[in-house]
């Protein structure tokens, strides 16, 4: 091949390359940039060929890494390396670059280049840390919450505790038969409240939570505070053996909590020997459906409207957490509120 058509060929499938390339000889200097880093850089030919690559771009490549990077390169022969650099350069300002480095032999390695490429990475990086501040104020947020959550359930247990500790010096105090037996039932009843708060406490601090007594224990103490002689109302429960990360524990308590407080308040306008609320956590694989359903009165006359109350609203944003899709049932023989992960296969009783 003739020699100049070669050279000119050479130089055409340069000038073709999409990112910025340079071609340094033996001694690191410039014998040809492509268009994209004329444009790139914002130079003139004649201010980089036959120059120095250390002394182009007034000396913005002069860098340890990439001045090792070529050094390394005209030594070792290595294939293909990169750096990445962060400069001012004159006339386009601050860039984050990966450059790379390349060894080309020509015909009996008689002759040899250096080819370095440019990646522009700086808007990538930009976003990278972006996302890594937000990450850490988010970080951050969460450690906050959870501070604020602690102190908040401190609170709550002590108040509850002086409720109970005035409860119990009246009931001491009075000398009325019936009075004691309120005052007494009342103190059972935060006391309940107290345990729950509690279990719900624990389960927040812990890693992991073994559901079925977690479960048992919410339900238990929402029958034994809202449950009386006068409204007499069997809290039924089936719960598979399994274990959920804190945060997705705390979540379904307090799902059961507002579900089972919905039944015990509406489900039953008046006394029903056969009044039955059922409570169940059923799994499959990584799979599972949480189902709380009562025999009552269901929801005559329900509009969409009448369903978005502050209940309702509370476990759409718990179900939203847990990434759980919630179906609805209501007729004249109760209502099934189901909360389902993802899929569920139902077994075979």
């Amino acid at each position: 091949m003739d020699p100049q058509y070669a050279a000119l060929l050479a130089h055409a499938i340069v000038d073709t390359v999409r990112d910025p390339l340079l071609v340094l000889d033996c001694q690191l200097n410039v014998k040809t940039a492509s268009r994209s880093f004329l444009r790139e850089f914002q130079v003139e030919p004649e201010a980089v060929d036959g120059h120095p690559v250390y002394d182009i771009l007034d000396g913005s490549l002069n860098v340890v890494g990439l001045v090792a990077l070529l050094e390394k390169a005209l030594a070792d022969h290595t294939a293909s390396k990169a750096v990445e650099i962060e400069k001012d350069f004159p006339r386009i300002g601050k860039r984050c670059l990966v450059v790379e480095v390349s060894e080309v032999f020509f015909a009996h390695n008689v002759h040899k280049a250096i080819l370095v490429l440019f990646h522009d990475v700086t808007e990538r990086r930009s976003i990278e840390r972006e996302k890594q501040e937000l990450l850490i104020e988010t970080q951050n947020l969460l450690k906050e919450k959870h501070v604020l959550l602690l102190e908040m359930q401190h609170r709550i247990s002590n108040s509850l505790q002086i409720i109970a500790n005035i409860l119990m010096i009246k009931t001491r105090a009075t000398t009325s038969e019936e009075a004691r037996k309120h005052l007494q039932d009342a103190y059972t009843r935060v006391m309940s409240v107290a345990e729950m708060q509690r279990h719900i406490d624990g389960a927040a601090r812990a890693k992991t939570v073994s559901l079925p007594p977690y479960f048992k224990t919410i339900c238990d103490s929402l029958v034994c505070s809202m449950v009386d002689d006068n409204r007499r109302v069997s809290l039924r429960y089936e719960f598979d053996d399994a274990c959920a990360a804190s945060t997705v524990a705390v979540s379904l308590g307090l799902i059961v909590t507002e579900l089972v407080i919905n039944s015990l308040k509406y489900a039953f306008p008046t006394n029903r020997p056969d009044a039955e609320i059922v409570v169940k956590y059923e799994t499959s694989g990584d799979n599972w459906r949480l189902t709380v359903a009562d025999n009552g009165v269901g929801r005559p006359g329900e509009t969409p409207a009448s369903s978005d109350g502050l209940g309702s609203t509370l476990v759409k944003a718990l179900a939203q957490q847990v990434k759980a899709q919630i179906e609805t049932k209501s007729d004249a023989h109760g209502l099934t509120v189901s909360l389902t992960h993802v899929t569920f296969t139902p077994r075979d009783d």
